[in-house]
């Protein structure tokens, strides 16, 4: 095989937005970076990066609450600085990032042999809360900032917790079977790993695990 051919078919396994690329694009148009939910309070992206995956140079601008979902190490680099090498976060590590104070372009890639997930969060218009926040039963405090309140549920079959008002996004770790009771009534349905559920209201919901297994997940609410 000649040089010449060896480079055109090195080429030709590059994505073609990768080769063209010259400015960072918006984190909306990142392929792997899906949007799955947007209104004036939050967006929420499902990341979900195959092995070897290389993004886009993209934009965070907007506070963002992260939550890891599968364990792979990473290779982050913001435009214009060094790769850094990243060990594989623990499954549910959850992080806020204040973006909207220092944004910043940077690509990262997953130079594991498994998956690389995460869901992000991002906070855009308060819900008024009012008066002290605090953790419900079977919750751990993780962030308490001026944009949210976010807490860790465990819950064992059978267990409960609340997800109080005024707004919030549940996002499951583990995946399982719930239920949500409120003034209105009761649901009750399946959540999948980085599967979510938004609410607003203005009474606090109970929240029961109706599966067989431990329910793991992430409260976040909006401040």
């Amino acid at each position: 095989m000649t040089v010449r051919r060896l480079i055109a078919l090195l080429l030709a396994s590059v994505p073609a937005a990768v080769l063209a690329q010259s400015e960072p694009v918006d984190i909306d148009q990142e392929p792997r970076h899906r949007l799955k939910f947007e209104n004036e309070h939050v967006r929420f992206f499902d990341v979900q990066l195959e092995p070897g995956y290389q993004a886009l140079d993209h934009w965070h601008r907007n506070d963002g609450v992260f939550v890891n979902m599968y364990v792979a190490p990473t290779v982050a680099q913001d435009v214009g600085g060094e790769p850094v090498r990243r060990g594989g976060r623990a499954i549910g590590e959850t992080y806020f990032i204040n973006y909207a104070a220092r944004p910043k372009a940077h690509r990262v890639s997953n130079s594991g042999a498994t998956e690389y997930r995460v869901t992000d969060t991002e906070i855009l218009g308060g819900c008024s809360a009012a008066g002290p926040l605090t953790e419900g039963p079977n919750q751990t405090l993780i962030v308490d900032n001026e944009r949210v309140f976010v807490t860790r549920m465990i819950l064992h079959p059978g267990e409960s917790s609340e997800l109080r008002a005024p707004c919030g996004m549940l996002i499951s770790v583990s995946g399982g079977n719930v239920t949500v009771e409120g003034p209105q009534g009761s649901e009750s349905f399946a959540m999948p790993v980085a599967g979510f559920k938004w609410r607003k209201s203005g009474e606090t919901l109970r929240l029961t695990n109706a599966g067989k297994t431990v329910f793991h997940a992430v409260d976040i609410r909006v401040k």
